[in-house]
């Protein structure tokens, strides 16, 4: 079966990929998440993984994987990084600033990442998520409550009644999806209980409401 390597932004993204979308394609090809190595401790032979502070630090994983897997017919990579809070340095970034529609900026993001690495598109795809990952856990609020009960999501009911795409909600310092959430559930663990929400929420659903992330689904079963 064909493989792709996700080189992932930080955990809440590796344990998406295993956990939601690796079984939603596993009748067709084996999805693989890496995440960004950001600092090695050689001395006490520790390695950091997340929290990504330039483009450097994800080249330094994302060159290798590219390396080695283009030599493997079976293998195609794509990345999987938030917009919201990606570091200046990443090719195209500073030029997307300049255009208003944000579906554009992340299509110009993802184009120059490509380029700039110099692989063929149907060997090496980048995805940029609109805005950053917590956008998903707007497609169904209904399974956060759930798994925070004892929470009041009132304000977060009231962003979806004003912007329905979870992708377009605001990715300002105060508004990101993220920082909406945290003011709603403080103790919010995203890398675990927002995995098994948006397992519960289910792919085909999270599909249906994000538009660039079902683009990227389509591109990856393309490639299988």
């Amino acid at each position: 079966m064909k493989k792709v390597f996700i080189v992932t932004e930080g955990q809440s993204e590796t344990n998406f990929v295993k956990r939601v979308m690796a079984p939603y394609f596993s009748h067709r090809g084996i999805l693989i998440p890496i995440t960004v190595v950001t600092k090695t401790d050689g001395k006490h032979g520790k390695i950091y993984k997340g929290g990504v502070a330039n483009y450097a630090q994800i080249r330094n994983t994302l060159s290798k994987i590219l390396a080695r897997e283009s030599k493997n017919t079976d293998s195609c990579v794509t990345t999987m990084f938030d917009f919201y809070g990606l570091p200046t340095d990443v090719p195209g970034v500073l030029d997307a600033e300049k255009v208003n529609d944000p579906y554009e900026k992340v299509g110009m993001i993802e184009m120059e990442i490509q380029k700039a690495e110099g692989y063929d598109v149907k060997f090496f795809f980048p995805y940029i998520e609109l805005h950053e990952f917590e956008a998903m856990l707007f497609s169904d609020l209904t399974k956060l409550e759930e798994a925070y009960f004892e929470y009041d999501l009132t304000a977060l009911k009231a962003c979806v009644k004003v912007q329905s795409n979870p992708e377009l909600i605001n990715d300002g310092a105060e508004t990101a999806p993220s920082k909406r959430i945290i003011n709603c559930i403080e103790c919010f663990d995203k890398a675990n209980v927002g995995v098994d929400v948006l397992d519960k929420i289910g792919m085909e659903h999270i599909v249906r409401k994000c538009r660039h992330f079902a683009e990227w689904v389509e591109h990856i079963e393309a490639m299988l």
